[in-house]
């Protein structure tokens, strides 16, 4: 069973095939920030890819409209909308917390 590992903490939980990484987070008991529960629309749950994008699907029109069409400079994703399968994945949930540190 592939797994999906969460930076920083480094924890590492196997998926099923299908599975959104904001769900197998949560599973995990990890603090995923969402307002919207995972239903795409508040763009919160930001996460970077680090490893094993070729196992998560292509790029939604909801991420594009949260995060606009730089993924391939920045490698974030909306958790909520990354499904992962086939292999092992790994996210930086620190994501989130930079983006937010900016606009201070």
């Amino acid at each position: 069973m592939p797994t999906l590992t969460f930076l920083p903490d480094n924890t590492s939980v196997p998926f099923r095939d299908g599975e959104r990484v904001f769900d197998v987070g949560r599973r995990a008991g990890l603090d995923i920030n969402t307002a919207c529960v995972g239903k795409g629309t508040c763009g919160l749950c930001r996460v970077r890819v680090v490893e094993g994008e070729e196992f998560l699907n292509p790029y939604t029109d909801e991420e594009q409209r949260h995060l606009g069409n730089v993924y391939h400079l920045t490698r974030v994703r909306l958790s909520c909308r990354a499904v992962a399968a086939g292999g092992d994945v790994t996210v930086d949930l620190s994501a989130r917390k930079r983006k937010r540190s900016l606009r201070r």
